[in-house]
């Protein structure tokens, strides 16, 4: 990880540390992959090369170190999936979002490891 990232990474941290709890709902790759038939959004939050190494069809890529750039063009309106590799970058997004005033949000719990033990395709 580069200092950077390192630095948006403990930024993300001391916000969530701050904040309120609670403020999203963990969910696991089954309704992940239910919620992609209804329309939700998907955010992968990981890396633009985690991205490209497989990811949930239709999601789109919002790394996490930038978050603060992005928030404010998520829709309020709809559901909001995010994931990562394993839950803790997406938990982190999520407790971002949520003092952003986002209240439709889902974190995937296990991210991208869960969703391969599950079975569920990845886009290569």
């Amino acid at each position: 990880m580069n200092r950077r990232a390192f630095l948006a990474f403990l930024a993300l941290a001391l916000l969530a540390a701050c904040g309120p709890k609670g403020s999203y709902q963990n969910v696991g790759p089954e309704e992940l992959y239910r919620a992609l038939e209804s329309g939700a959004l998907v955010v992968d939050v990981r890396t633009p090369a985690e991205y490209a190494a497989g990811h949930v069809p239709g999601a789109v890529n919002l790394p996490v170190e930038e978050v603060a750039r992005w928030a404010d063009t998520l829709p309020k309106d709809k559901p909001v999936y995010l994931y990562c590799r394993s839950g803790n970058r997406s938990r982190q997004a999520a407790e971002y979002l949520k003092r952003k005033g986002y209240t439709n949000l889902y974190n995937v719990e296990g991210g991208v490891l869960a969703i391969e033990r599950a079975g569920f395709p990845l886009v290569r």
